[in-house]
């Protein structure tokens, strides 16, 4: 595979902001690639949540531009390091298979190749103690300068990745739909995992059922309320409505004020049948 480099690397982490590790790697990555531009795309998922580095950089790819994505989760690699190709070589990813590349890979339409990143170099084994700064790191560094995929490691199939972890919804015998919290926004919003064409059938006045989270002073408890699908475009009304949000799917909005107290958490099941 014929590589010249590429000038941008975006990085997806749970290191944090509070001591020197993206720094680290920052500087790791300029050693290697000089020329390479350092995006950084966020450096706060929650220790180990790849479910959610997995939806924010599945929701991310049609925007970032193209070449190196960093994506490290997990103190440790739990899961072997790796690094795929995709786009005919357009875009290269790298980070842990812990299902959180193989939900970007299939939003770009798979991967084209894969390697075992270092299979033969103690320093990046499942021992390594900081793998973001000791092996994921120097590998996308090594891409951006121009290397070749295959420089890396060992040749692994690419249709083996570990599935991406992002829930799909699930219409049930009845008719109506489970969907899933993906995320709750920091204005309040609940972003759920379904869209306008899978809640169709349903009409556009829904009844929402879920368990709200335990939380302190408060138990969990099932809740029922009315839902309405706001036309595309417009602004939600009434005490609970569905709405679009920016990535094609609907959320759950409360108009002039935030569904936060409602009880919902990510993952939470939100069954949604016809009010009729």
């Amino acid at each position: 595979m014929e590589m010249k480099g590429f000038d941008t690397v975006t990085c997806l982490s749970d290191l944090g902001a509070h001591d020197e590790s993206v720094g680290l790697i920052h500087s790791i990555i300029r050693q290697a690639a000089p020329h390479a531009a350092v995006i950084d795309l966020c450096h706060h998922v929650d220790p180990s949540d790849t479910r959610t580095a997995a939806l924010m950089l599945v929701r991310s790819v049609p925007h970032l531009a193209p070449g190196v994505v960093l994506a490290s989760v997990g103190r440790r690699l739990d899961r072997e390091a790796i690094a795929v190709s995709v786009g005919d070589g357009q875009s290269m990813l790298v980070g842990p298979d812990n299902g959180v590349l193989a939900a970007a890979a299939a939003a770009v339409g798979g991967a084209d190749a894969a390697v075992r990143i270092g299979a033969d170099d103690g320093a990046a084994g499942v021992q390594a103690l900081h793998p973001a700064r000791d092996v994921l790191a120097p590998a996308a560094g090594r891409l951006a300068a121009g290397e070749r995929l295959e420089t890396l490691g060992e040749p692994i199939d690419p249709s083996l990745l570990l599935p991406s972890l992002v829930a799909v919804p699930r219409t049930e015998a009845d008719g109506s739909v489970t969907a899933e919290v993906l995320s709750i926004t920091r204005w309040g919003t609940v972003q759920l995992n379904v869209d306008r064409e899978v809640l169709a059938p349903l009409g556009q006045v829904l009844v929402a059922e879920w368990t709200s989270t335990a939380r302190a002073g408060v138990a969990a408890e099932t809740n029922t309320q009315t839902v309405q699908i706001a036309p595309p475009g417009s602004p939600p009304s009434g005490s609970l409505a569905l709405s679009d949000d920016p990535y094609g799917l609907l959320e759950l909005t409360v108009a002039g004020g935030s569904a936060t107290h409602l009880g919902f958490a990510a993952g939470t099941e939100v069954r949604l049948r016809g009010a009729t």
